[in-house]
C-alpha cells in the first residue's frame, strides 16, 4: 500500500511540473511576441520621426532657397 500513495505523490508532482512548464511555456511566448510587437513599433516610430525630420529640413531648405531667390529677384535697386 505505501508503494501506492509515494506513486499517486509522485504522479501529482509529475503533473504539476507538466502545468507549471506549461504555463510557464505560454507565459514567455506570449511575453515575447508582446516584446515583439513592442520592438517593431519602437523602429516604426524612429524611422517615422526619422523622414520627417528629413521632410522638415528640406521643406526648410527649399523655402529659405525661394525666399532668397525671391528678395534677389525683387530687389528694388
Amino acid at each position: 500500500m505505501p508503494d501506492v500513495s509515494v506513486d499517486l505523490v509522485t504522479n501529482a508532482v509529475e503533473d504539476i511540473e507538466g502545468a507549471a512548464e506549461d504555463s510557464i511555456s505560454s507565459s514567455w511566448k506570449s511575453q515575447g511576441l508582446a516584446l515583439l510587437q513592442v520592438e517593431r513599433y519602437l523602429i516604426l516610430h524612429s524611422m517615422v520621426i526619422h523622414l520627417s525630420q528629413n521632410l522638415n529640413f528640406v521643406l526648410w531648405k527649399q523655402g529659405f532657397v525661394a525666399t532668397l531667390c525671391t528678395s534677389f529677384f525683387n530687389h528694388d535697386g
